[in-house]
């Protein structure tokens, strides 16, 4: 299954030219990742990631007209280096579109339906320069799949998720992994 379809595929290339090329954008999503990176130096925080919501008016100004209303929500996500989420995760309501910004890993993901929990990784990393494909550094999981990251062991995986879902609509799930 390819991650990145032919109906994304134009979306994708705007969003991964803001994300890398546009400084406004970048700036935007630099102080996202120092706030969420913030969150892991307050006293009481054990979990092996954070994350931490962008303004969505940002994104939505600067897709042409064909794409917007695709994209309700934007997170930047950070997953220490050599862990996995400590549960699956589903959002029913939204297709999640995610680059890596620093880093890499993968995503395992089940097969769409919400029911199946057999997961197979696609593993996707930062850009190394413009040269890079777009292809490389994306995952797409669609609406009720479920799936969770696993950074690589080397660094923290920085990533950007953009989701259909806008923040007062979706949905996040998470489940125990079968045994």
């Amino acid at each position: 299954m390819p991650k990145v379809s032919n109906s994304d595929a134009q979306l994708i290339e705007q969003l991964h030219a803001l994300v890398f090329q546009n400084a406004e954008t970048q700036a935007l999503i630099e102080d996202g990742f120092n706030r969420a990176l913030a969150q892991f130096d307050e006293p009481d925080y054990a979990l092996p990631y954070v994350s931490y919501n962008l303004p969505i008016t940002h994104f939505e100004a600067s897709l042409s007209s064909e794409e917007k209303g695709r994209v309700g929500l934007c997170r930047v996500f950070i997953l220490k280096a050599g862990c996995q989420m400590p549960k699956a995760e589903i959002h029913r309501n939204s297709i999640q579109r995610l680059v890596s910004y620093k880093g890499k890993g993968a995503i395992h993901s089940a097969q769409p339906g919400g029911i199946d929990k057999s997961f197979s990784p696609y593993a996707i990393h930062s850009p190394l320069d413009s040269t890079t494909p777009y292809t490389d550094c994306w995952d797409v999981v669609p609406k009720n799949t479920w799936h969770f990251p696993c950074a690589g062991e080397q660094e923290d995986w920085f990533t950007v998720t953009f989701h259909s879902a806008n923040e007062a609509d979706i949905i996040d799930e998470h489940a125990e992994f079968d045994s």
